[in-house]
């Protein structure tokens, strides 16, 4: 018996030893494709990341991708306005009417917008006002179809044309309901009648003379500015509207005295104005306002002295934008990486509100140390691009994750940049370690190199990265107690 205890003791120090440097690695992503860790051969690390709110942004908007229209009241990134300026226009000159004006009757007057998706409260509805957009010199085109306005752009606003004069109920539930006007079978419209008076304008106040506003483009465009659609502090969510879709449109329902029928039969018709982005264009803007007031943005933004903020805030474009140093890089002795990935996790607030709130796809871009402002760049080596457009999004880790929170056990959002091969190079070939901006990009582009003259669209094939000001994420940032943001690698020494 007593030989066999330094046996048993052999064995009890071995499977110790095993069981104590032996560990699957726990990475967030693609874990399961690299070594176990196991204190000798593959080893991981954790290193503190640098984190500033820099700034809150404007964007510019075009026609082309979907705009943000409607309201929200964020209890923590405060309250967001988003308002659509758009031209709508006849199909082609002249506009004509089956009769004259004085057999022509309005039956009512609709602006139909196309609606593609909410994000927010769809329970609560939406208050929608629509008004001129106000022609203070015919000669001015406050709708350029060749310009592509900022989300801070105004235009002047007219007199109002919501029917009633009042403000019109939006119920979001109902917008992909299957609806049908005449001579038309829709779905996913958002419909805001409009004042009888103002169709009387349109079928009566008109003509297609030499200087009427129906006889060219030209002339319509010095009578007829625009709309604008501004919503009231009412509801709490955005909805999407692709302004260039046939459902977005001026429906003007009239009838009309038939000739040379007794009786006084009637007909009744639809005419349509609606958006162009070929022959006789029209022009757009998405308004776009934050309001940060109430909430604990102030208390970063002006950024402040501190060398690292424990919160940072981003919203899709036009909104906040961060800044990560990761300093501590330029000391690493050369090793293997297997992966290094950039963690980052979500500091839950109201889980009520944080449920329809939703994150962003965030994107990771370093900039050169002339400042914030100088040009963004694709990361070296983690960033595929293709005929123009970065294709990699997802691998990258621009797309948010859910996991439990160990601290409130509540559901969060977190992400995860796999910044692997950048890691590799700079401490195996000595390349510079940038500062790297985190934001939530609409429409956006970067070089595809820091000397580089051409750009890559930071979205996909099939349109942006995200809808302006839709999606917002509070983060842990580089010293949070229960979020910390850190950058995680795992390595191998070389031997």
């Amino acid at each position: 018996m007593k030989k066999l205890l330094p046996l048993f003791a052999i064995l009890a120090c071995a499977i110790v030893t095993i069981f104590s440097c032996t560990k699957i690695v726990n990475t967030e992503i693609g874990g399961d494709l690299l070594p176990p860790i196991d204190g000798v051969n593959t080893k991981e690390m954790f290193l503190t990341i640098s984190t500033k709110n820099i700034k809150d942004t404007i964007t510019k908007v075009g026609y082309g991708i979907p705009n943000a229209l409607g309201y929200v009241n964020d209890g923590i990134f405060g309250k967001t306005t988003a308002s659509i300026n758009l031209e709508l226009k006849p199909a082609s000159y002249p506009v004509v009417f089956p009769v004259s004006k004085d057999s022509l009757f309005i039956d009512s007057v609709v602006l139909v917008l196309s609606y593609s998706g909410v994000w927010g409260d769809t329970t609560q509805q939406l208050g929608m006002r629509v008004y001129k957009i106000k022609n203070n010199d015919p000669s001015v085109d406050v709708l350029r179809a060749d310009t592509t306005y900022d989300t801070n752009y105004e235009t002047p606003r007219g007199d109002e044309l919501t029917e009633n004069f009042a403000e019109a109920s939006v119920d979001i539930r109902k917008l992909n309901d299957s609806i049908y006007p005449r001579n038309e079978a829709a779905i996913n419209q958002l419909r805001i009648r409009l004042d009888k008076s103002y169709g009387l304008e349109l079928l009566k106040n008109y003509d297609t003379t030499s200087t009427g506003a129906y006889h060219n483009d030209s002339l319509f465009e010095r009578t007829f500015k625009g709309y604008q659609i501004v919503p009231s502090q009412k509801g709490n969510a955005l909805v999407r509207i692709n302004i260039l879709d046939t459902n977005t449109k001026l429906a003007i329902y009239y009838n009309y005295l038939k000739r040379d029928t007794a009786g006084g039969v009637r007909d009744t018709v639809v005419k349509y104005f609606n958006t162009n982005q070929y022959s006789n264009r029209t022009g757009s803007s998405n308004n776009i306002k934050h309001d940060r007031n109430g909430t604990d943005i102030p208390k970063f933004l002006p950024a402040n002295n501190d060398k690292s903020d424990s919160l940072l805030f981003v919203d899709a474009n036009p909104g906040i934008y961060t800044r990560l140093l990761m300093d501590s890089l330029s000391g690493l002795s050369n090793r293997i990486i297997h992966r290094a990935e950039i963690i980052m996790e979500q500091v839950p607030g109201n889980p009520v509100e944080d449920g329809w709130l939703t994150p962003p796809a965030l994107f990771l871009t370093p900039i050169s140390y002339g400042g914030d402002s100088t040009p963004r760049f694709a990361l070296p080596y983690d960033v595929t691009i293709s005929n123009g457009v970065i294709v990699n999004q997802a691998t990258f880790g621009c797309y948010p994750l859910k996991k439990t929170d160990p601290v409130t056990q509540q559901s969060i959002y977190y992400y995860s940049f796999d910044v692997s091969r950048y890691v590799q190079n700079v401490i195996s070939r000595g390349d510079s370690t940038f500062p790297l901006i985190l934001y939530a990009p609409s429409n956006d582009f970067v070089y595809l190199t820091e000397s580089s003259i051409y750009t890559a669209y930071t979205g996909t094939s099939s349109g942006p990265l995200n809808t302006p000001a839709i999606g917002r994420v509070r983060l842990g940032g580089g010293n949070h107690s229960a979020h910390r943001m850190r950058l995680h690698i795992v390595y191998s020494d070389i031997q």
